[in-house]
């Protein structure tokens, strides 16, 4: 990607052949973690859409580069367990403020 290359999400809904594109707004949704394959992150660059890696998604929830790139029976985590890994959690970011404003107010 460019640097300062305009990026937009997408949202794939549906099943089996009937998925529909959402387009999204300036702020990107959430990440969602499923079992099914139609909610994976995307996003619409130089007219396709291409599903994030998952050093993407790391990035975008704070974590460093290969937070969840772990040795499963001695290879590493498939990028499935690794994106799910990424929508069950909580951005770092988002949480490191809250926790300060949270102790801010208790020590008052």
């Amino acid at each position: 990607m460019l640097f300062g290359e305009v990026v937009r999400s997408v949202a794939l809904r549906g099943r089996d052949g009937g998925a529909t594109a959402e387009l999204g707004e300036d702020i990107a949704g959430c990440l969602r973690a499923s079992t099914g394959g139609g909610d994976k992150p995307h996003v619409l660059a130089q007219m396709r859409v291409r599903r994030l890696m998952p050093v993407e998604c790391e990035r975008l929830q704070g974590f460093p580069d290969g937070w969840t790139a772990i040795m499963r029976k001695g290879k590493e985590a498939a990028d499935g367990p690794r994106y799910k890994a990424l929508g069950n959690s909580m951005a770092v970011p988002c949480m490191a403020w809250l926790g300060k404003r949270i102790k801010k107010e208790l020590c008052k």
